[in-house]
């Protein structure tokens, strides 16, 4: 079993198990001083997240936002263009989409065919999210 302290003030020790399964050991447990021997490794903190990910996954607008920001930002016709180079599956989502996801294989191509970098396309969603109609 491997051990590793579970916080940083060292009262809680994570063991975990050949099958992955783990045990937490608190201070005053019997088996405390016997875990604590083992010389457990040091707490490692969790990785905070990149909070543009969690931004993008969450990024979703309306077919109507989504071609209101394209004519407000000048792009609408350079996408017709991109759509006929995109081939059928991206032109059918394209036309039959009732929202559009930030993190969506259409979105994707299409800003690549369009040499959008991800920050323009961001800009694009967060100025489409604050469309009403």
């Amino acid at each position: 079993m491997q051990y590793q302290f579970a916080n940083a003030d060292k009262s809680l020790i994570i063991g975990t198990r050949d099958d992955s399964t783990q045990i937490l050991y608190e201070r005053g447990m019997e088996e405390w001083d016997a875990v604590l021997a083992t010389s457990p490794a040091p707490y490692t903190a969790p990785a905070m997240p990149d909070p543009i990910i969690a931004e993008r996954a969450a990024m979703t607008v309306s077919r109507f936002q989504a071609m209101a920001a394209l004519l407000n930002a000048g792009l609408l016709s350079q996408v017709n263009v991109a759509l006929a180079d995109a081939g059928p599956l991206a032109q059918l989502a394209w036309a039959e989409a009732t929202e559009f996801r930030r993190n969506s294989p259409t979105i994707a191509g299409l800003s690549a065919g369009l040499g959008l970098t991800d920050a323009q396309v961001d800009d694009l969603f967060r100025a489409a999210a604050l469309i009403t109609a």
